[in-house]
């Protein structure tokens, strides 16, 4: 038997080769799963109507593909052993579980992409040190667009895009006078009730938006509150809408509920683009028309929601036209493309606020 001692030892030219075919090999596996997860993503946003998070794993996919341009192609496949691979069939008892659907799915994605872009990191620091810093990047990106995409998907978007009917109330009336015109106007065909009172306390607005949800619960009817996070948050309002000079849309999410959503006013195309970019999940377009319950210095009109209605269809974001609108203007903004209107007087003042919500509604389509 040979004297371990004296067994002659590797040089260093065979440990380095060694060393490069282990590192290619884990570099091709992580690779593929980091490409394999950010395909599932970018689909789940795509088949979701989710276009601005859609772009983002797309781009984040693109730019993965982009700084590995680098390494040696074919290295990376020369090491490749699926069959070999001792942890191909080692599998844990959660792997297959993905009851929560979709959200679940995109957990375990992200998951993946952050730990293959971790260990790619990691070993690019010895095989190909410049692309480091390029993986970590990635990594840091990866991580805000997976809570992003996330938080996105727990929210209700196939509400809102079939929603056509949004009324704005105030707190004025007596309690069961209130409780009665809600359950009303959801029974025309609302969809969506803000409740909006600047003359209200807390107190106040927290009651009215506790028993507007209540009177609803039975009916496919979602209740907002405006501005007051902290009335939407005790009330467990469906959604809290904000204005350009309230809580940014990213600060309204940091109060709310995951599935809450968050709308903002617009009333320009500079406006349209931020709210599309810091993914607020509706937009209120407007003022179109002076209005009983509001007044302006200046109206945006109908040119914008016809100059704005291209963009708000390609980022697939709902918006509701607002300001002034009655069935007897309605059909002006409907040619600007804008599908959805918001509007107060017009319904929960009417004489009949039930036949006057349905006959929107039937406009509407």
């Amino acid at each position: 038997m040979s004297n371990p001692s004296q067994d002659p030892t590797p040089d260093s030219e065979t440990i380095s080769l060694a060393e490069s075919s282990v590192a290619h090999r884990i570099m091709d596996a992580n690779l593929n799963r980091a490409l394999e997860a950010l395909r599932t993503l970018e689909d789940l946003m795509r088949f979701r109507d989710h276009p601005t998070a859609q772009f983002e794993f797309k781009r984040l996919r693109h730019q993965l593909a982009m700084a590995i341009q680098p390494w040696n192609q074919i290295a990376l496949l020369t090491s490749r052993d699926a069959d070999g691979d001792v942890g191909q069939h080692q599998k844990t008892e959660t792997e297959m579980d993905r009851a929560s659907g979709f959200v679940s799915i995109a957990h375990a994605a992200a998951n993946r992409l952050q730990q293959s872009l971790r260990c790619l990191e990691e070993v690019a620091k010895f095989q190909y040190p410049d692309s480091a810093r390029e993986m970590e990047a990635l990594r840091y990106r990866s991580y805000d667009i997976h809570a992003r995409a996330i938080l996105r998907l727990q929210r209700d978007s196939a509400f809102l895009q079939n929603a056509r009917l949004y009324v704005l109330v105030d707190c004025q009336l007596d309690r069961q006078t209130f409780i009665d015109r809600i359950r009303s106007i959801a029974e025309g065909g609302v969809d969506l009730i803000q409740i909006r009172d600047k003359r209200c306390d807390a107190l106040q607005l927290i009651d009215y938006t506790t028993i507007a949800r209540e009177a609803t619960s039975s009916l496919p009817v979602r209740i907002f509150v405006n501005d007051r996070a902290d009335v939407a948050v005790v009330a467990k309002a469906h959604g809290l809408h904000v204005g350009q000079t309230d809580l940014t849309v990213h600060q309204a999410r940091r109060f709310l509920t995951n599935d809450a959503w968050v709308g903002l006013s617009t009333h320009d195309l500079d406006q349209v683009e931020h709210a599309i970019q810091v993914d607020a999940d509706y937009v209120g377009c407007g003022p179109t028309f002076p209005s009983v319950t509001k007044t302006f210095k200046e109206y945006s009109g109908l040119d914008f929601l016809t100059r704005a209605a291209p963009r708000l269809n390609e980022a697939k974001l709902p918006a509701f036209a607002i300001g002034g609108i009655r069935s007897d203007n309605l059909a002006l903004v409907l040619q600007t493309g804008i599908e959805r209107v918001a509007v107060s007087h017009a319904i929960w003042n009417a004489t009949s606020p039930r036949d006057e919500a349905r006959r929107m509604r039937d406009l509407l389509g």
